[in-house]
């Protein structure tokens, strides 16, 4: 089993040859475990979320995937209609490809839910939101994972 999950306690040999290699192998097991925890900040800014998307081929190295987060909300300058569509620049250069996008969204009602394509989407310049329910959102997240040249 594959775990990134560091032991919370270690003995370690007194023999200086063996507390080397005991060191050694302690250190390659911490940085083991830091680059494979997904990062978890959901901050307005664009953030390095430490996930690798795999290469469609030997050749090509793994690309890094970046996490945007856009208060929609606060972009709309307050609470989005029930069904109303709205687009707002999302600040994000380079953009090569995404790898999730979803709405976190509460309503005036105390009304959660989540919604995904085609309700929420990326181009070029633009995150693009439609409100699919008859209610008025007080709150809503886009999360954004992508890759970029």
């Amino acid at each position: 089993m594959v775990s990134n999950q560091l032991q919370i306690s270690m003995d370690y040999p007194k023999e200086p040859e063996e507390l080397r290699t005991a060191l050694t192998d302690s250190y390659k097991k911490i940085a083991n475990v830091m680059n494979t925890k997904v990062g978890g900040l959901y901050n307005p800014t664009e953030v390095a979320t430490y996930k690798l998307l795999a290469a469609s081929s030997p050749l090509q190295p793994n690309r890094n995937v970046y996490r945007k987060t856009l208060d929609l909300v606060a972009l709309n300058g307050g609470n989005i209609g029930a069904g109303a569509v709205v687009a707002f620049p999302h600040g994000i250069s380079s953009v090569t490809n995404t790898l999730i996008i979803y709405a976190s969204c509460t309503s005036t009602s105390s009304v959660f839910f989540t919604v995904v394509y085609p309700n929420v989407f990326l181009d070029a310049t633009l995150v693009h939101f439609t409100n699919p329910l008859a209610v008025t959102l007080s709150q809503c997240i886009a999360i954004c994972e992508i890759t970029k040249n």
